[in-house]
């Protein structure tokens, strides 16, 4: 009788199951729209049968060769003239499609005639795929003379400093860079005990008080690389902000923090 009802109940789960299966919609195929129909369903990705937008915009990706370079260019600006958009929730697909394209010398003499600041910084992220001299020089030279007039340089700055180049780890320990993912910014903090870069441990001080975990981490990893003879039985965070603490002030830092406050409370 057990086995009945065990084979009744399996044979009415593979009825449900089924019927489930037939009523999930299959994803359509963009991939046999045109252009111009995707481009005209990013405002209401349903239109072409679906609610992904990003997945949209991955199939706008696929197509900027159908656009000249100053098109694409120009997509940096104003997203809609390609369809494809570019920042921290889509990655960088018009960098890397332009990369994919292979030596971007031109791309590099264009970058100092171009009036806007926005297609500059996509034309940084191009020249970041390359490890060239002339990419590096190009770089150099972009944290040089745009230094002072307040654009964002993170990414001049950090391709430099993955070489240990002083320019870049000088950009990045004023903490400017602060404003990308955690995850991304720990790497950079990270590159300074590689380096190093003793000028950088007031910011890996203050990194150790992030909410982020990923930019404590970083902080940790420099300074421990900073002060090989740091104490390797420490019992938590407090007592490791303490004892860098001491240590930077003891070297002439004029560092501020918070663990060692809260001890002397």
């Amino acid at each position: 009788m057990k086995k009945v009802c065990c084979v009744v109940l399996l044979f009415f789960g593979c009825l449900i199951a089924h019927s489930q299966s037939n009523n999930v919609p299959a994803k359509p195929d963009l991939s046999r729209l045109s252009s111009e129909q995707l481009k005209a369903c990013q405002a209401k990705p349903q239109a072409c049968g679906t609610d992904d937008w990003f997945a949209i915009n991955e199939e706008l990706a696929k197509r900027l060769g159908e656009y000249t370079t100053d098109q694409i260019l120009a997509c940096y600006d104003d997203w809609k003239i390609c369809g494809v958009e570019e920042d921290r929730t889509t990655g960088w697909p018009i960098s890397d499609y332009l990369a994919s394209r292979g030596d971007p010398h031109e791309l590099l003499i264009r970058y100092w005639k171009e009036p806007k600041s926005i297609i500059r910084n996509g034309i940084e992220r191009v020249a970041y795929h390359f490890n060239t001299p002339e990419v590096t020089e190009f770089m150099r030279r972009v944290v040089r003379e745009r230094r002072f007039d307040g654009e964002d340089l993170y990414w001049p700055a950090n391709y430099l400093a993955k070489k240990c180049d002083p320019l870049g780890l000088a950009w990045l320990q004023t903490g400017r860079g602060r404003n990308q993912g955690g995850l991304q910014y720990e790497t950079t903090l990270e590159l300074f005990g590689r380096c190093g870069h003793r000028a950088a441990i007031p910011l890996l001080l203050e990194a150790l008080d992030d909410f982020s975990g990923n930019v404590v981490n970083g902080g940790e990893v420099s300074l421990e690389a900073l002060y090989p003879d740091h104490p390797k039985d420490a019992t938590g965070l407090q007592e490791e902000q303490t004892y860098y603490c001491r240590r930077a002030k003891k070297e002439g830092f004029k560092v501020r923090c918070s663990a060692e406050l809260k001890t002397i409370e």
